[in-house]
């Protein structure tokens, strides 16, 4: 039907025939519908790449955003051009492949203009992100995400506006991230966004642990499981049991912290056979041996921690936590060693 309009409003772009009785309005209406539906079409494959993405199949996420990209060029304005180029680029950051997302971000930022909203929040949204990942410069990224909170704020595109005080949560001190965690949970909730708030609570709580307080950790998570279970998916609810296992393991409470781990373990270790190319599921399977080392030791028992650290170890490696955290990596091999030193004992 679409590829029927287009054609026919096509036509009404040639010159009249002569003789012919449209008018000028008329034509000038048909070359209006024309653009309308090619922006729709244009929406459309946006919103489809945006669906796969947020279904974490990046390879085919990508594959229609470019398809979005050959729809968007034909637009009179740049707004969806400018997030396609800018989510291509996501894509490849997500997989850590930053000098492939880089011309795409270049993409972006050479279209996208303050005048069109869509396109220029969503363009500081990948900017800001690649400031953090891949420039790794914390101070940077903050700035471009308040100037993409301030402007979503005013713009009043409010998922977006609270995007930004997540990611500022996320790259800001301790002080900086219970704030900004604090304000985007109250905006969701006033908002009523759900699928906001699962993971606004558990970045909070894991920032109550880097600060030592694990009794507003462990309520934080508990937060930010009920949330994941009522909105999130699969993997999403598999993250928040693991955090609730490793917030009870914060406060002391080991019997609780191992039913939660060994159910979380069980289902980890499910998800990655049935899928083991998949490198964040055996990115679990690896958090799950390390959350259950730690459990171990807790349990004076440091021969199996020690087992359990080096167990988890390939598989973190494989999910590239090199790149992402390698303060993590570099704390995990410090328990290895430790443990190595003192024979397990």
């Amino acid at each position: 039907m679409l590829l029927l309009l287009i054609t026919g409003c096509a036509g009404s772009r040639l010159p009249a025939p002569r003789g012919a009785t449209e008018s000028i309005g008329t034509r000038a209406q048909s070359e209006a519908f024309f653009q309308s539906a090619l922006r729709e079409f244009a929406a459309q494959q946006l919103e489809a790449a945006d669906k796969l993405f947020g279904e974490r199949q990046y390879d085919d996420a990508r594959a229609k955003y470019e398809e979005a990209v050959k729809e968007a060029a034909d637009v009179p304005d740049n707004s969806l051009l400018a997030e396609a180029y800018a989510q291509i680029a996501r894509t490849y950051g997500i997989e850590g492949k930053f000098e492939d997302g880089r011309p795409w971000l270049a993409r972006a930022k050479a279209v996208a203009s303050p005048d069109e909203p869509m396109g220029w929040s969503r363009y500081l949204g990948v900017r800001g992100r690649f400031e953090w990942q891949d420039e790794k410069d914390n101070e940077k990224a903050k700035r471009t995400f308040i100037e993409m909170y301030e402007y979503c704020k005013q713009a009043e595109l409010f998922s977006r506006e609270l995007d930004a005080a997540h990611m500022v949560a996320i790259v800001g001190t301790p002080d900086e991230k219970v704030e900004w965690s604090l304000n985007a949970i109250a905006a969701a909730e006033k908002g009523g966004e759900k699928n906001w708030l699962g993971p606004l609570w558990n970045n909070l709580g894991w920032t109550y642990e880097e600060r030592g307080e694990y009794d507003k950790m462990l309520e934080a998570l508990l937060n930010a499981r009920k949330y994941h279970y009522e909105a999130g998916n699969e993997h999403t609810q598999l993250v928040a049991d693991f955090g609730v296992a490793r917030a009870y393991w914060r406060n002391a409470d080991l019997t609780e912290s191992r039913k939660c781990l060994d159910d979380a373990r069980n289902r980890a270790l499910q998800r990655h056979e049935a899928d083991p190319e998949d490198t964040e599921k055996g990115e679990w399977v690896g958090w799950g041996h390390v959350y259950l080392g730690d459990l171990l030791v807790s349990e004076d028992k440091p021969a199996e921690a020690l087992q359990h650290f080096k167990l988890g170890r390939p598989y973190l490696i494989k999910s590239g936590i090199e790149n992402w955290w390698p303060e993590g990596l570099k704390e995990l091999d410090d328990k290895i060693a430790k443990l190595e030193n003192t024979g397990g004992e």
